[in-house]
């Protein structure tokens, strides 16, 4: 067995996992391999024949990806994977850091915001939005200038204490060949995640943090022509929390649980809107315009 640690949770895992942290700790997921089965056992039968099934609740989960195969995740604490014929454990692990554990925290009852996000003085700053709305490019241009990845695409909340704060990930985040060149990075040299993705992934060597941090922004970026940060009425922040964060970013509806987790975290935490113009370019300035933002800030962070 592989020993691991990710989002917060000792990982006891029959496959190797490189994009996790090695360490030897307490058990709280384990991960297993069913090669005795075919995928295609585990499927509705509407499903049979289509690229992608997901079927999702908070005790058990199931993920389908053609040419990969099944991820069954039970109770928040078990993944039972169920390869495809020649599927690639690379293949295996792009689902499986992202999607398939973003659905296990689901589980665990923690908000899952579908957000990449920078470790600022000691507190986490996370952007949402969309796929291809610039998260991880964003999260990208603060660590060029010196800030600490703590998570890509999935940010899981922990509510109930004095402050909300995010487990950090693992320290990788994927970039387009052109975000890549633009903050210096050799497209080539960077990890291959996948033989259909376009993206690679950049793996952060050092000054990543294991501890969960308290949040000090959230920004929902948005695309417009001129630079500008605006905070968001507590009704469209709910709104906003509640469309990028699991279960909506996986097309399903949300129930009373996260809708009140969404209402719990705008009562502790302003978030605000980040227009930003769509050119690489000035990245620069959209971090400076970020640390700017939250120099002013009068709000206390405890570490």
């Amino acid at each position: 067995m592989f020993s691991y640690f990710a989002y917060g949770l000792g990982i006891q895992s029959e496959i190797a996992i490189p994009e996790f942290i090695e360490a030897e700790l307490g058990c709280d997921v384990t991960l297993k391999i069913e090669n005795s089965h075919n995928p295609i056992d585990y499927l509705p039968q509407e499903a049979v024949g289509q690229p992608w099934c997901l079927k999702l609740s908070r005790k058990d989960a199931l993920v389908y990806v053609k040419d990969t195969g099944v991820f069954l995740v039970k109770g928040g604490n078990k993944i039972v994977i169920v390869p495809a014929p020649y599927a690639s454990e690379q293949l295996i692990r792009f689902y499986l850091v992202g999607t398939v554990m973003g659905i296990l925290l689901y589980q665990r009852g923690l908000l899952v915001l579908h957000a990449s996000g920078v470790n600022i003085d000691g507190g986490a700053v996370a952007f949402l939005g969309i796929s291809g709305e610039g998260k991880s490019s964003t999260a990208a241009a603060f660590h060029a200038h010196g800030y600490s990845i703590i998570t890509d695409d999935v940010a899981p909340v922990t509510l109930g204490k004095e402050q909300a704060t995010i487990a950090p990930g693992f320290p990788q985040i994927k970039l387009g060949p052109e975000v890549a060149s633009t903050l210096g990075y050799d497209f080539e040299s960077l990890l291959l995640l996948n033989s259909s993705e376009e993206k690679r992934g950049y793996r952060q060597r050092q000054e990543f943090t294991q501890k969960p941090l308290p949040i000090r922004r959230i920004y929902v970026l948005s695309s417009d022509s001129e630079f500008g940060i605006e905070p968001l009425k507590p009704k469209e922040a709910v709104v906003e929390l509640s469309r990028h964060s699991r279960p909506a970013t996986l097309f399903q509806s949300p129930d009373a649980q996260h809708f009140l987790q969404c209402v719990n975290l705008v009562k502790e935490c302003t978030l605000y809107r980040l227009k930003r113009p769509r050119n690489l370019a000035l990245l620069p300035e959209l971090v400076k315009l970020v640390e700017e933002d939250i120099a002013h800030d009068t709000h206390t962070v405890t570490v």
